[in-house]
């Protein structure tokens, strides 16, 4: 009777292991390949957590909320209980930056209103892929390494380094959850709390 439980509990729970977890029967390079695919189907997404910027001695801490939409999105940082902070607002032909006092500035780029308002060179429209565990598209890839689920765990991209440490699921993918990015100049630390649609 015991060894008819044992076997029955190792069946249940061998049986309730997460997708994102089980062991893969293809290649990383094939599973890599169709993330990509998969990943570009992916146009309305959003996630919230936490984000840590370092620039030289100076360094920032915010809550960071994202949301996707096709070519819109909208980057919400915040300060301890959701106070205060920038959003940033935008598409292919306009961004524009509101910051905590109601005063608004625009641009062509994200990555010009940053350097302008805030003096941060973060290259935004890459991490728009980054954050998702895809490379940025309009790059070149330096070097990439992967796991055996055919995920990035080290891209090395527009004289970045990123670093995926963790994923989490979200409803048929697996999206990172803890990413470390490096550059001379600056290091971004993300962790997401949670991955969903937008509202």
């Amino acid at each position: 009777m015991r060894k008819l439980l044992l076997l029955s509990l190792i069946v249940l729970t061998s049986g309730c292991t997460p997708f994102w977890q089980q062991k893969p029967t293809q290649s990383a390079d094939i599973l890599w390949q169709q993330r990509l695919v998969q990943q570009e189907e992916l146009t309305h997404w959003a996630f919230k957590g936490r984000t840590a910027i370092t620039q030289g001695q100076e360094g920032w801490n915010a809550g960071i909320k994202w949301e996707e939409q096709h070519e819109q999105f909208h980057i919400k940082l915040f300060g301890p209980f959701s106070q205060g902070g920038v959003a940033l607002d935008g598409d292919q032909q306009e961004v524009t930056l509101t910051l905590d006092d109601g005063e608004t500035m625009t641009a062509a780029t994200p990555e010009q209103l940053l350097a302008e308002a805030m003096g941060w060179l973060l290259p935004v429209s890459a991490l728009r892929d980054w954050v998702r565990g895809v490379p940025y598209s309009q790059a070149a890839i330096e070097n990439k390494q992967l796991d055996e689920q055919g995920r990035l765990t080290l891209l090395k991209q527009a004289g970045w380094t990123i670093e995926f440490l963790r994923y989490m699921p979200f409803e048929t993918y697996s999206m990172p959850s803890k990413v470390f990015m490096k550059h001379p100049d600056l290091s971004v630390r993300l962790v997401v709390t949670d991955w969903s649609r937008p509202k």
